[in-house]
């Protein structure tokens, strides 16, 4: 009994410690896996990537696309097109092929001037004067001026866009050369765009020589103008100034009252084009559009002008 005594304090003391023990351990404990993430449904996710702005452009595109194909199927017309707006990271290009330039290659011609102007290899207020043997037909208001009129190279550039004047363009040839305005062409990366003939050489069109380019070559051509990066800022300024102030209104001004288009046209038999840079609201976007094999030249206007109105409106709904 005594001795039974003496060990009842032990075991209380044991059965405390033990008791102390397991308690540390309950509170101490921590679980070894860490919660599980929370569910992600997949499809969700994939929707989430695939909504990037690169995605949207993609969509308007090809929607715009499949609404210029439609009318460009209404008429027996062959039509190539080229579209960049300000959202987009690259044009739409459509039926692109390397085709009669008609009086659009006379904007190559304008970017040489004004290159040549800038290496100090032409000056713009040079004056030349127009001899009688220069003056040819078709568009234009030189060849009806009396005598041989002198004007500075400034004054034959703008009449040659503005006016489209066929005079103009020949005594600038003639100033540039072919193979510097060639040469231009090239080192610009204008590789489809080939000049063979003056304005009105009957003779070399008889023969298949002719002028030619892409709505490609001129797209970029009027990219690099609104982007100021084609000859320099100050030089790109005055040029599109001067296409600003064409008077061929028969297409994008036609259709697009409201806005201001700085282009230039071309026109052959059943050939019509019309190219530039179309401003509203603050913001611009290229727009080119050439056509060949018309039968019907009011048709084929008719028809460009729901195209360029198409364009329009796809660009209004991005701004």
């Amino acid at each position: 009994m005594k001795n039974r005594n003496r060990l009842l304090p032990v075991v209380a003391i044991t059965i405390s410690c033990l008791l102390l023990l397991g308690a540390g351990v309950f509170f101490s404990y921590e679980p070894e896996e860490p919660p599980a993430a929370p569910q992600v449904d997949p499809v969700a996710a994939e929707n989430k990537e695939l909504s990037t702005p690169k995605d949207a452009a993609d969509d308007e595109e090809k929607a715009l696309e499949e609404r210029l194909s439609s009318l460009m199927e209404k008429d027996g017309t062959q039509y190539s097109v080229y579209v960049l707006l300000p959202s987009w990271p690259t044009p739409l290009v459509s039926h692109d092929r390397q085709q009669s330039s008609a009086s659009i290659i006379k904007i190559f011609i304008l970017s040489t001037a004004y290159e040549m102007a800038e290496e100090g290899k032409l000056d713009l207020d040079e004056e030349i004067r127009v001899r009688r043997r220069d003056m040819v037909g078709g568009s234009g208001i030189l060849n009806g001026r009396p005598g041989e009129p002198v004007l500075s190279v400034r004054e034959l550039l703008r009449l040659m866009i503005t006016e489209s004047d066929n005079t103009a363009t020949n005594v600038m040839m003639d100033r540039l050369t072919f193979a510097g305005i060639q040469s231009h062409c090239e080192v610009h990366g204008f590789t489809n765009t080939i000049l063979r003939r003056k304005m009105m050489d009957i003779r070399a069109l008889r023969a298949g020589r002719d002028n030619l380019t892409t709505v490609g070559d001129v797209g970029e051509w009027m990219r690099r103008l609104k982007e100021r990066r084609l000859v320099s800022p100050s030089a790109d300024e005055a040029m599109e100034q001067i296409l600003f102030a064409q008077t061929d209104t028969e297409c994008f001004p036609r259709a697009l009252p409201q806005a201001a288009a700085a282009h230039k046209t071309g026109e052959l038999a059943g050939i019509y084009h019309d190219a530039g840079i179309i401003y509203e609201g603050g913001e611009g976007y290229i727009l080119v559009i050439f056509s060949s094999d018309s039968k019907n030249r009011n048709k084929t206007l008719q028809t460009m002008r729901q195209m360029t109105e198409t364009v329009h409106t796809c660009f209004l709904s991005g701004q």
